[in-house]
């Protein structure tokens, strides 16, 4: 499934994380595997939710579960060619945020992804503390609006 054209712009995303293709990502026909780029997303959104909660003055303790997680590739991308993961928030729910993802190899975008988040607590889903969606609101992604 194709993603919206916006979810391609680099100028949507209001955070980035550079990060280096590594040999070991390569497979037999040569480009980054599926795995390792579903890796460097994750790794972005380690460096985002750390900002975030540090913005925000939460404990690093504070309980996130990961729901749900879709990655749509695009393109090919190759080792040596660094790679920048763009980062935002795409939705703000009670217990819940979506996190927006675009890799980038220069001003190309090679694939996106989406990644659900609930804050929760042993007995489940629980609303998530007042200053980290004061947080997450202004990471959210500019989506544009229609002429």
């Amino acid at each position: 499934m194709k993603p919206p054209v916006w979810r391609l712009e680099r100028s949507v995303y209001p955070h980035f994380v550079r990060i280096q293709t590594r040999y070991r990502d390569e497979d037999r026909l040569h480009h980054i595997n599926n795995i390792a780029i579903a890796e460097y997303y994750d790794e972005a959104r380690s460096v985002f939710t750390r900002e975030m909660f540090a913005q925000a003055g939460v404990s690093e303790r504070t309980r996130i579960v990961t729901a749900d997680s879709r990655v749509t590739y695009l393109a090919e991308v190759f080792h040596m060619q660094p790679v920048e993961i763009a980062t935002g928030i795409l939705r703000i729910g009670g217990s819940s945020y979506e996190i927006g993802q675009a890799l980038f190899v220069g001003d190309s975008c090679k694939g996106v992804c989406a990644t659900v988040f609930v804050h929760a607590e042993k007995t489940g889903a629980t609303p998530m503390p007042a200053q980290l969606r004061a947080a997450l609101e202004t990471m959210r992604i500019r989506v544009p609006q229609p002429a």
